[in-house]
């Protein structure tokens, strides 16, 4: 993996409003975040943006970001933002 890459595990997507955020289920880093009125789509298309599966290993490089492949009851990638101290992400 490339220096400054941290695998993130998809938590629940949350709408309030306009807003649609979508967080880390470990360590509440934003995957995505919506303001849905400045999201632009054909009409008759729905306006809500795609997120991430729920439990998805999510990479994040930047701006950035992909979902790495990961077998149930595997060991998580060793840049797992749940390999870090828990200390660093309360």
């Amino acid at each position: 993996m490339p220096a400054g890459v941290i695998t993130h595990i998809a938590g629940l997507d949350v709408q309030v409003g306009r807003f649609l955020r979508q967080r880390c289920a470990w360590c509440g880093a934003v995957l995505s975040d919506y303001d849905l009125a400045l999201v632009a789509v054909l009409e008759g298309q729905n306006p809500r943006p795609a997120m991430w599966t729920v439990g998805a290993l999510v990479a994040i490089d930047g701006a950035a970001a992909w979902v790495v492949e990961h077998e149930d009851g595997a060991e998580l990638p060793t840049d797992a933002c749940a390999q870090l101290d828990p200390a660093v992400t309360l």
